[in-house]
């Protein structure tokens, strides 16, 4: 690895996860951002009202660094409650999204924020992700839609823009853009079509992120869907006809009956695997051997930020 960068020169980050039942994998998620290159942050945690060993687990953790602000809410509030949260108490000049059952490559913050820095115009970056499955497996890269003259229209009809757990924005575009709670699932694609317009943005084609894939829950997946549709209805005025609007919204149905036909057989991952292209063996290799590096690594910096 490369040595960690803990200058004040360059601007002060705040790394946001909030996590809710993830013993399995919210360790491999910490340690990842705490090995980072780009060292100048803080580590805003906030269980979300946690009812395994999450949050012992983190707390134990907590202990061997401190740029990790553990916070433990004791309600289960949800992701964009949460996301709010870490917005509001945040002290960097931007802010890294993460997700707790996901890892970063060492370089990924410093690689985004080379070009964030290079352009003080952009609000927001993202980045390509290798997936792994539940049990750790590699098994492709997220297909990236194209980003490049982006309209409202493409935007519905993609219905994804940026891969929202690989995201940095600036702190005061989080703040003037901030989730709506009430999307319960799903609040960054209604968090991208209000804010599209006045957001520059672009992205690192780079798999930096590696993103795991389990058997998104029947339930879940419709509650994600009904939220699509909302956003659909919302945002569809000037962008897309009364007749596509329609059309979007059957179709959104017609995924969410494949998905309960292919979920009622546990066959869930045989349609998000379409949204992933194939790997090389080099490419399993690399993802493997990072995950167990990680998995195995004993995390102890407890370094005193220069500036803070």
């Amino acid at each position: 690895m490369t040595k960690k960068i803990y200058q004040s020169n360059v601007p002060f980050l705040s790394v946001g996860l909030a996590f809710y039942n993830v013993e399995k994998t919210v360790a491999c998620a910490v340690k990842s951002v705490l090995m980072q290159t780009y060292g100048h942050f803080e580590f805003i945690i906030i269980d979300d009202g946690s009812t395994d060993n999450s949050f012992a687990i983190v707390q134990e953790l907590a202990k061997t660094d401190n740029r990790i602000k553990l916070i433990r809410g004791e309600k289960n509030m949800g992701v964009g409650f949460r996301l709010n949260q870490i917005t509001d108490l945040a002290k960097g000049e931007y802010i890294v999204r993460m997700d707790a059952d996901d890892l970063f490559f060492p370089d990924k913050v410093e690689r985004q924020m080379a070009i964030l820095l290079a352009d003080k115009n952009l609000d927001l970056i993202d980045c390509s992700a290798y997936i792994i499955d539940k049990f750790g497996t590699p098994v492709g890269i997220r297909k990236a839609n194209d980003i490049s003259n982006l309209t409202l229209r493409k935007i519905l009809k993609s219905r994804t823009v940026f891969f929202h757990p690989t995201v940095i924005a600036k702190t005061a575009w989080f703040r003037k853009f901030p989730y709506d709670e009430s999307f319960r699932r799903g609040p960054d694609f209604e968090l991208w079509c209000r804010s599209f317009g006045n957001t520059n943005y672009t992205r690192l084609d780079e798999p930096l992120f590696i993103y795991r894939e389990g058997k998104v829950s029947i339930k879940n997946y419709q509650l994600n869907m009904a939220s699509f549709r909302r956003s659909l209805t919302m945002y569809y005025a000037g962008a897309l006809s009364s007749y596509e609007l329609k059309k979007e919204i059957a179709m959104s149905h017609v995924k969410g009956f494949l998905y309960w036909l292919f979920g009622s057989f546990k066959m869930q991952h045989l349609l998000t695997a379409t949204r992933n292209s194939s790997l090389t063996e080099e490419e399993k290799e690399k993802v493997s051997g990072y995950l167990e590096f990680v998995e195995k690594s004993e995390v102890g910096i407890s370094v005193q930020l220069a500036g803070m």
